[in-house]
């Protein structure tokens, strides 16, 4: 059946091993799944939020320990992981003090007619998850789907196990009857036989492009609900600004977070030709400065990359950008230490036509784009396959918020570095897939909206 490996990106030692389940145990899961559902989608409202609001109690009763699992999975840093989990924790209670106003009956009249309408559970909801937020990402779909009166049964990332399994272990602690949230050890390869189950109504997986190429096909294939939250390669626009070495410190600071492993952060950065040369210089002098080491130093500023392989994809990226005539300032290799460490890489002079623009790259590496004028970065910034997010930094407000709204993206920041909140939809356009996570939206995304015509 196979096993999946739990890795240490700091030194690359094992963490811990996993047995793949078997497909009787899966099917097992699945019955599971499907047998709490027809009990959770009657409970009381009262108890689902009683019991999403102890697991957020839990979560803070174990949160130095989640933040150490983040930290030796995938090498975040943890105090990093430590004030995300706050946020986790506020998303938890931001659902489960919100769900029931979202979810209430509506009752109108129509020519004449008196009616209802009510958002039904669907069933069983198949979860995909990365590695890089191991907790954020799941729980901001696994708490709206639950809420709504769902069950889960969530595939993580192979590389982040540990994760997994405790997250199940946290929803039975919190006192979630057994079935409502299940981890599953599988493959891949095991994604048509789950969205195949008729148990099985809908998936949501956050992911890579081509994960979500393939997930979309299978669930296009069952005719079940998707959403699919994917890469991103998103513009950070500097337009007139009066303190540009301060937005060239925020651009560092917001590509290297969660050591440049963010799909919602500006990967591409386009800079008015007036202030292009200072722009780039402030940047590999913050980019010097960078404390990287020791993911649990409270001191670090970057660890080590999550995978070996992936720290080997992007330095192919790297390195095939330099050859179509990318400027390399700073960065641009492994570093001679034990781990997964990926010297902060500034990219200049980068034209469409280069890979690092065309090409979401995975790691804490910025590309820089001279342009001339800001119809110009409006062009570029639409010219990516991708549209998640976007940011824009300049004095005259309303003259940045112009440019935001013709981006073609799911999200546009002023000023600020992308993030995300409970109560805001997330998701993309384009190859960064479709549906929203978060908000309402995210409440909603798979329930049945159903009429009832009095």
């Amino acid at each position: 059946m196979g096993k999946i490996q739990s890795i240490n990106p700091f030194n690359g030692e094992v963490n811990a091993e996993f047995e793949l389940i078997s497909r009787e145990e899966l099917s097992k899961k699945i019955d599971l799944a499907h047998k709490a559902f027809l009990d959770w989608k009657i409970t009381p409202n009262s108890k689902k939020k009683e019991l999403m609001l102890n697991l957020a109690l839990v979560i803070e009763k174990h949160q130095s320990e989640l933040a150490e699992i983040e930290t030796k999975e995938m090498g975040m840093l943890y105090h990093f992981s430590f004030a995300g989990l706050n946020k986790t924790i506020g998303l938890i209670r931001w659902f489960a003090n919100n769900f029931e106003n979202i979810l209430k009956v509506e009752n109108f009249e129509s020519n004449g007619l008196k009616i209802q309408t009510q958002y039904d559970p669907i069933g069983v909801i198949y979860g995909i998850a990365p590695w890089n937020f191991p907790f954020n990402q799941v729980l901001r779909a696994a708490v709206p789907n639950i809420l709504a009166g769902n069950t889960t049964i969530y595939k993580h990332a192979s590389n982040t196990p540990i994760a997994g399994q405790k997250l199940e272990e946290l929803f039975l602690e919190a006192g979630f009857p057994k079935g409502i949230y299940q981890n599953i050890f599988v493959s891949a390869s095991e994604s048509e036989y789950i969205l195949s189950r008729k148990e099985v109504q809908g998936t949501n997986l956050t992911g890579s492009e081509a994960a979500g190429s393939a997930i979309g096909s299978l669930a296009g294939k069952y005719l079940k609900r998707s959403i699919l939250e994917l890469g991103g390669n998103d513009a950070f626009i500097v337009a007139e600004n009066s303190d540009l070495k301060k937005v060239a410190e925020d651009a560092v600071k917001a590509r290297i977070s969660n050591n440049g492993q963010k799909c919602n952060s500006s990967k591409r950065f386009f800079v008015l030709e007036k202030y292009y040369n200072d722009f780039c210089d402030y940047a590999v002098e913050f980019t010097k400065n960078l404390v990287i080491g020791d993911p649990k130093d409270e001191k670090t500023e970057i660890g080590p990359m999550a995978r070996e392989d992936l720290l080997e994809e992007i330095h192919s990226q790297i390195q095939k950008t330099v050859s179509e005539g990318a400027k390399l300032l700073i960065g641009g290799k492994r570093l001679d230490r034990k781990g997964f460490f990926y010297a902060p890489t500034i990219l200049a002079d980068v034209t469409p036509e280069m890979t690092s623009f065309k090409e979401e790259i995975f790691g804490p590496v910025m590309s820089i784009i001279k342009i001339k004028d800001l119809d110009e970065a409006i062009k570029f910034a639409n010219e990516s396959d991708f549209g998640l997010c976007g940011c824009v930094f300049g004095d005259n407000i309303e003259q940045i918020k112009k440019v935001a709204e013709k981006i073609e993206t799911g999200m546009v920041f002023l000023n600020k570095a992308a993030s995300s909140q409970a109560n805001l939809p997330f998701g993309g356009v384009k190859k960064s897939g479709y549906g929203k996570e978060n908000g309402a939206e995210g409440l909603l995304a798979f329930t049945n909206k159903k009429v009832i015509v009095l």
